[in-house]
């Protein structure tokens, strides 16, 4: 799978199958669409492409407004290319951009920019300035520049349509168990180890952190966890947040994963909460964050005894 930024032409641009969203989660909703995107492609012998933005709309027209994110970057792209796309093209946008008539950027991010030959939207897609752009419009475009249009109607689950939005709200309230049935999968946070601060370790537990890059709908606090690292599951409890004790305030999923200890620094890790143990708290001092660690390891390996967790494979 090849990504773009939207500063970039393809020098050869093939037909196109193009569906177009922000696609946070890639949820059930989300894989209707792509699904129905990649299949056509595949049917018509063209290219299958997906248009995303970021950052996300609502960030640049709610300023200072920063909107949780289901899944990291390189979570969605990872996922992304799973579902078999060809591309995916990201524009970046801008103030400027969300003043842009709907019918200037339809034509400018994908009827000129690939060879349309049928563009896939989701049931409440909308674009352009004041959103106005939508399937009416859209429907005017396809007649005057000879392309295909489909609309993919909602996905429903359990009596509710599957939505980003209702995701996140289950993520808010610790509904863990019940994100699979509208994600398609577990929630996770899912990045590459990288090089903290040594302090886990100086502590007597050392982690694995991640870096998210982003505002995570995942609240701050302390997890029991689900590791997924390669084709192994382990358990351990994740820190989220900015670890007030230590007067910082980037966000960090630090995980001390239970009875392991190989280096794994610039490995892949999924880390899926299971259980809120607490929320993140600052502490006055180093001994009082040491036995607080303790007890949240103590009541974290009780949990899973109770819940009967899956053996490490």
């Amino acid at each position: 799978m090849q990504v773009f930024s939207y500063q970039e032409k393809t020098t050869a641009v093939p037909s196109s199958v193009v569906t177009i969203g922000n696609f946070d989660g890639i949820h059930l909703g989300h894989r209707a669409l792509i699904s129905t995107a990649v299949q056509e492609a595949n049917a018509r012998g063209c290219t299958s492409a997906l248009v995303t933005f970021d950052p996300h709309p609502q960030e640049i027209i709610h300023t200072h407004q920063q909107v949780p994110r289901i899944c990291t970057s390189v979570h969605q792209l990872r996922l992304l290319e799973q579902l078999g796309l060809d591309e995916v093209h990201v524009i970046k946008f801008t103030k400027e951009l969300s003043q842009m008539p709907a019918e200037d950027f339809a034509l400018q991010f994908l009827i000129k920019r690939f060879n349309l030959a049928k563009l896939v939207i989701g049931y409440d897609f909308r674009f352009g300035k004041n959103r106005a752009g939508d399937f009416k419009l859209l429907e005017n475009l396809s007649q005057k520049y000879n392309f295909s249009l489909e609309e993919v109607a909602p996905v429903q689950e359990k009596g509710q349509t599957v939505s980003s939005t209702l995701i996140r709200e289950l993520i808010h309230e610790y509904r863990f168990s019940e994100i699979p049935s509208y994600l398609g999968r577990d929630f996770s946070v899912y990045g590459q180890v990288v090089l903290g601060e040594q302090r886990g370790h100086r502590l007597g537990f050392p982690t694995a952190n991640i870096q998210p890059g982003i505002t995570l709908a995942l609240p701050n606090g302390v997890y029991v966890s689900k590791i997924k690292l390669a084709d192994k599951i382990h358990y351990g409890v994740s820190n989220v947040g900015t670890r007030p004790t230590f007067g910082e305030n980037t966000v960090t999923v630090e995980t001390w994963i239970f009875d392991f200890e190989e280096d794994i620094y610039g490995k892949d890790l999924d880390v899926i909460p299971l259980y809120q143990l607490r929320p993140e708290i600052k502490f006055a001092g180093i001994e009082d964050l040491q036995n607080q660690i303790q007890q949240d390891i103590e009541t974290a390996r009780n949990y899973l005894d109770t819940n009967e967790p899956q053996p490490v494979i």
